[in-house]
């Protein structure tokens, strides 16, 4: 079983209509040139950043109000779009040369460059969902940061996944997304009501990690078409939220994710059981939902204080 924390957490809520938060528009530039572009939530009294990397193909208004949440305890959040979506997205998917690891080697970092010049003072945190939590290893520049909390951060493994997703997955992947790209030069996947649009080698270097057990870690990846990365030396905490009603992030996908990192600050976890909070369910989206504030949005924020003060 994965190893579980609880602690008895005392933490001082501040009521919002105290804490304005002011949204400011930005872009920056990667190294090989992509702007991307995202929104800094600004308290009155900032005490730490947090970059939030967002899951595959999820517009990033996804998370608006649970970071609003997290500034409004003072903490500076930045909630931005990958390369190839959202406001950063080109005006044509069919000429890009993207690939999925692009999200981690280039666009993650790009974004922590821009914050801590623009904050240089201030401690550094992460928050991510999905693919934002599974690439941070990637980031050639992870010095200075205090800590990471994941949401819902595993491997794509089919057959782990209930018989009938796993069955929708390979549709998308193996008939889905070639058609269209036959058709269109890249997944138009958003007029489906699917998820956003995903560029030809985003889609099909994500369908080749989702083959394999150990994911982008499979020796036909990890050190060839990836890097090797930080993922056997991260030196700051980590800890992730999964719910026992992913289909995707279940618990056997992220004992194997979690199985091929190291840290030396400790990695632990959370079993999220949705009646226990609340709710009927959560699966892969729904720790960003309203509903979970009084809760998981506090432990979420009781853990980034500890990250701080650790």
């Amino acid at each position: 079983m994965l190893k579980e924390i609880n602690k008895d957490k005392k933490m001082s809520e501040k009521s919002s209509w105290k804490n304005q938060i002011v949204e400011e528009s930005f872009q920056t530039r990667c190294i090989d040139g992509v702007v991307l572009k995202g929104k800094l939530l600004i308290p009155e009294s900032p005490k730490a950043i947090v970059q939030f990397n967002c899951g595959t193909a999820t517009k990033k208004e996804v998370y608006h109000k649970f970071l609003k949440y997290i500034a409004e305890h003072n903490f500076i959040c930045c909630l931005w779009d990958y390369r190839d979506s959202g406001e950063s997205a080109p005006s044509s998917l069919k000429d890009c040369a993207y690939v999925y690891s692009d999200y981690g080697t280039k666009d993650m970092p790009a974004i922590k460059d821009f914050l801590t010049s623009k904050f240089p003072d201030l401690p550094f945190l992460i928050l991510g969902h999905s693919t934002g939590g599974q690439q941070v290893g990637f980031m050639n520049n992870l010095k200075g940061i205090k800590g990471a909390i994941n949401f819902a951060v595993s491997t794509g493994y089919y057959p782990n996944m209930p018989l009938s997703y796993r069955m929708n997955a390979y549709v998308f992947f193996y008939i889905f997304a070639p058609l269209s790209v036959l058709f269109t030069g890249y997944v138009a996947a958003k007029r489906f009501g699917f998820m956003e649009d995903l560029p030809k080698g985003v889609a099909y270097q994500w369908r080749a990690w989702c083959s394999k057990k150990d994911y982008l870690f499979d020796k036909r990846f990890y050190g060839k078409s990836v890097p090797l990365g930080n993922y056997q030396n991260f030196h700051f905490p980590i800890h992730v939220y999964w719910t026992v009603d992913d289909t995707i992030s279940n618990e056997a996908n992220t004992k194997n994710l979690w199985g091929h990192i190291k840290s030396a600050k400790g990695i632990t976890f959370t079993k999220v059981v949705p009646k226990e909070y609340g709710v009927l369910s959560i699966g892969h989206f729904g720790f960003f939902r309203r509903k979970l504030k009084s809760k998981l949005w506090k432990d979420v924020v009781f853990r980034l204080e500890q990250m701080l003060e650790d």
